[in-house]
C-alpha cells in the first residue's frame, strides 16, 4: 500500500513541485499571498490538485504550526536497495557514499540531507529501525533536499560495510580514538563510504572496527564534540575538496 507524507513551507513545497520525480498526490493551501499565488500556479501547471483549507487543517496534516499557510501531499520516496545505490554511485569518478549510525533527530538528519544535496553526496545509508524515518520535519529541515538525495535503508550496517567493500569502497568512521587521524591528513582517491554516529553514542564499536580509518575534525576550543549535522558539513565538504585537487 502506497503511504503518503506531508511537505510544507514554501520552499519545500516550491522544490517538491519543481522535482519530476516526487509523485504528487494534492496540495493545500489555507490563503493567497504572492508567494503562494505562486506555487498555485506551478501545481496547475503539472496538473496537481489545489485545496483551500482552514490553517487547523494544515495544523491536523502537519502537526506543525510553521507550514506558511502551504502544505503537499506527497507519495512517500521509494528507498533504495544497496545494490542500486552502488550502481547509481559508479557515474561518479569518486563515489561518495554517507552512513547513518542510529540518527534518531529529524532536524539532524534533514539538515545531513541538505548538505548531501548542496556536495552531491551520491547517496545515505540508514538502518531500517533505531533511525529516524523520512518525515514531514526532516524533509522540511533539507529545505527540499531530501527529493534529490537517494536513501538505502539495510538491516544491518555492519554487513552493509562489508558488501561495500568487495565493491571497491574504504570505509571512514569518524570518532576520537587514539587511531583516528585528521579528516584532512588523508587522500580520499577511491569510491568512499563515510560513517557518522548518532547525537549521543557516535559510530558503534562494531563499526569502528571494520572501517578502514578512523578520521575525526581537529578543533581549537574547550568541547571534545560536535553537532552531528555540523560534523557531516564539515566532513563532507573537506573530503569533496580534497578530491578536487587530485
Amino acid at each position: 500500500m502506497q503511504e503518503y507524507m506531508y511537505i510544507y513551507g514554501i520552499n519545500a513545497v516550491k522544490e517538491s513541485l519543481l522535482n519530476k520525480n516526487i509523485k504528487i498526490k494534492c496540495l493545500y493551501v489555507s490563503e493567497n499571498s504572492k508567494l503562494i499565488t505562486e506555487i498555485i500556479t506551478i501545481a496547475h501547471k503539472g496538473h496537481v490538485p489545489v485545496k483551500q483549507v482552514s490553517k487547523q487543517t494544515l495544523l491536523k496534516l502537519t502537526n506543525s504550526e510553521k507550514t506558511q499557510n502551504v502544505v503537499l501531499e506527497i507519495y512517500k520516496p521509494q528507498y533504495y536497495l544497496l545494490e542500486e545505490l552502488v550502481m547509481k554511485a559508479r557515474q561518479k569518478q569518486y563515489p561518495f557514499l554517507l552512513i547513518l549510525d542510529q540518527i534518531f533527530d529529524p532536524h539532524n538528519f534533514g539538515a545531513i540531507l541538505r548538505t548531501c544535496d548542496m556536495f552531491g553526496v551520491d547517496g545515505v545509508i540508514i538502518l531500517d529501525k533505531r533511525q529516524v524515518e523520512l518525515n514531514a520535519t526532516v524533509a522540511k529541515t533539507s529545505a527540499g533536499g531530501f527529493n534529490y538525495v537517494p536513501i538505502c535503508k539495510v538491516n544491518n550496517l555492519t554487513n552493509a560495510v562489508e558488501y561495500l567493500k568487495k565493491q571497491g569502497y574504504w570505509i571512514y568512521a569518524t570518532s576520537l580514538n587514539d587511531k583516528a587521524q585528521r579528516v584532512d591528513s588523508l587522500e580520499y582517491d577511491t569510491p568512499i563510504a563515510l560513517i557518522l554516529g548518532n547525537e549521543g553514542e557516535g559510530v558503534s564499536q562494531k563499526l569502528l572496527q571494520h572501517a578502514d580509518f578512523n578520521i575525526f575534525i581537529p578543533t581549537n576550543g574547550h568541547l571534545d564534540s560536535l553537532n552531528v549535522s555540523v560534523a557531516a558539513g564539515i566532513l563532507i565538504y573537506q573530503i569533496k575538496n580534497s578530491q578536487q585537487q587530485l
